[in-house]
């Protein structure tokens, strides 16, 4: 294959990452990252600072942009009024695309993340197995509008996109606060050092819905995958690992992974629980010669809260994909989250 040139957007967070990691796996990509901070990580990948709040962020960088034919995009800012997350969220796309197509003339693709809000998943509720037809819920919502944005902006030119929607990503990331592998790993290893059992902190209810997840390697492979098939162009795709689980089945075997306890579920917020433990987690980096990160940088507890007080089947129908040759989907999510844990005692973020 010739080398193409990826430009990933949004390289710390857990979908760049692992963009970023699996593009360079292939040896088949350039690959040039770009984030709102310093990368966090090792990378071959050259690093082009860009601030995509202002408008003529990527004409300042047209030397070392100009060779890019793919975009990868995984960029998110938070914002909690709807109007100011949707325009800010906006506002980023257009400043890189309106750029892009103008100084990079071999510009052909860009796949983009969606989600489970394009459902309304962060609404607690919708309608199961999610499908790609499925109606819109109620605006405001980014997805849409950047959506929107790039159907009108693409329109007779010589460049597409495709929006892929996974489903709670597993992967490696530091300081991403939507990173559910992490938060599990820390919260069983408080479990273990604290002698007392893991219990699953949400409902009953929460402990029996069907959900899915979608490993980080995967998603890069699917993005990849999107970004070279012209079938793919103008299309959305939802993706995951394929299987669909209830948390009643893996917790006891996530507990025994880290030798830890398991007892019945019981209701409480890790965010109000949690505050008082960033001493215990000092104390743990020293005596377990961890990485020397905050709890607070590591894990973002109100979305454990979130994600296990969920009382509603949450889960994606994925056949569009494959109907399309995307044949990836078929992977184990137990196996996803431990390999996770595994690469999470590897690089010392929690005990081994």
């Amino acid at each position: 294959m010739q080398k193409q040139t990826a430009l990933v957007v949004g390289g710390n967070g857990i979908i760049g990452r692992n963009m970023v990691s699996y593009l360079e796996s292939t040896g088949n990509w350039d690959i040039i990252v770009t984030s709102h901070s310093p990368l966090t990580y090792q990378s071959k990948a050259i690093f082009v600072a860009l601030d995509l709040t202002k408008s003529d962020a990527v004409e300042a960088r047209r030397d070392q942009l100009q060779q890019v034919t793919h975009v990868f995009y995984a960029a998110y800012v938070e914002r909690r009024k709807l109007e100011e997350q949707t325009s800010n969220n906006v506002e980023l796309i257009e400043n890189l695309v309106r750029g892009i197509e103008v100084v990079a003339p071999a510009f052909r693709h860009i796949t983009f993340i969606q989600g489970g809000k394009a459902y309304g998943a962060h609404l607690g509720i919708y309608k199961t197995p999610a499908k790609e037809t499925d109606a819109r819920h109620f605006p405001p919502n980014f997805y849409y509008s950047q959506e929107d944005f790039l159907r009108r902006q693409s329109a007779g030119k010589s460049w597409s996109w495709t929006a892929l929607r996974p489903d709670i990503v597993i992967g490696i990331a530091i300081g991403n606060p939507m990173n559910l592998a992490t938060l599990i790993a820390i919260y069983a290893s408080l479990c273990k050092e604290l002698g007392v059992p893991m219990r699953f902190p949400g409902p009953n209810a929460a402990y029996e819905v069907l959900v899915n997840v979608t490993d980080a390697t995967l998603l890069a492979k699917g993005m990849e995958y999107s970004a070279l098939n012209a079938s793919c162009n103008e299309e959305i795709f939802n993706i995951t690992n394929g299987d669909v689980f209830r948390w009643k089945h893996i917790w006891p075997k996530i507990g025994a992974y880290f030798g830890v306890e398991v007892e019945e579920p019981q209701t409480f917020s890790l965010a109000v629980y949690m505050t008082d433990k960033n001493q215990l987690w000092a104390e743990m980096t020293r005596k377990y010669q961890l990485l020397d990160y905050a709890l607070d940088k590591l894990v973002q507890w109100p979305f454990g809260d979130f994600i296990f007080n969920n009382v509603h089947d949450a889960f994606f129908d994925v056949n569009k994909f494959r109907r399309y040759g995307f044949q990836e989907m078929h992977l184990d999510s137990l196996e996803s989250f431990t390999r996770v844990f595994d690469q999470l005692k590897a690089q010392k973020v929690i005990p081994g």
